[in-house]
């Protein structure tokens, strides 16, 4: 194949490039509700789990019962030491109710889910699915927070301010990859959102995503340099006339 049908063929292919990108531009939808979501791994210091467990025996009746049995040096009947047993565990029990009951140990999947109203109206009755029942706190625009009192696998946000963010933090106790694989959907009164999911990556990947600007620049040129250079063998190899 000849350098003038090569440059042709990346001349066309270059058109059709550029003609794809500025119809896809045209239709895009830029009023739609944009959402971002990022999963990560969570951990914890261990030293955490370790105090849990110790607060835990702490607490257990029986060690309670004899302590109170002993300082009260049989002053208090059976029924005064078991109310005084109550008393003292209620504030920690609290602690681990509920889906607490090993601490923070078993919420290891985390969801930032990331919402910007590009519109200059508000958008109304959003609704997020996920994938799994989890615990979930809000922040409005104004830094404002909203914590849901249980796990859900349904949010609510009435509305979302004109120009308006907002962002919605959830904490699984599923697996990571069941929760990265499960589906989730993000609508409004007016239609659906764009979704767009970020990950992270490492290594030449990394380097990549990190310089993806300056390496479709150098593609580009290394591109119109190989259109110039088929130009030129072109322009060489046109017979005279005259």
């Amino acid at each position: 194949m000849s350098w003038e049908k090569v440059g042709k063929t990346l001349a066309g292919l270059l058109v059709v490039v550029v003609i794809a990108t500025a119809l896809f531009a045209g239709l895009r939808d830029d009023d739609r509700l944009e959402a971002r979501l990022t999963y990560s791994h969570l951990t914890y210091p261990g030293q955490f789990n370790e105090r849990i467990s110790q607060a835990n025996a702490l607490l257990k009746y029986e060690r309670l019962h004899g302590l109170i049995s002993e300082v009260g040096n049989g002053a208090l009947n059976h029924p005064q030491v078991d109310r005084l047993v109550e008393l003292a565990q209620a504030p920690y029990l609290q602690l681990f109710a509920r889906p607490f009951e090993a601490g923070l140990v078993d919420h290891r999947t985390g969801l930032l889910i990331e919402l910007a109203n590009p519109r200059q109206t508000p958008l109304h009755d959003v609704h997020i699915r996920l994938p799994a029942k989890g615990l979930v706190q809000i922040r409005d625009a104004m830094g404002n927070d909203t914590l849901l009192p249980a796990p859900t696998s349904s949010i609510e946000i009435p509305t979302l301010d004109a120009l308006g963010e907002s962002r919605v933090w959830v904490y699984f106790d599923a697996d990571y990859s069941q929760i990265r694989q499960g589906g989730i959907s993000i609508r409004h009164a007016d239609g659906s959102a764009d979704i767009q999911v970020y990950r992270e990556v490492i290594g030449f990947p990394s380097l990549v995503a990190r310089y993806s600007r300056e390496l479709m620049v150098l593609l580009g040129a290394l591109l119109l340099g190989v259109l110039w250079l088929g130009y030129r063998a072109g322009t060489r190899r046109a017979p005279a006339h005259g």
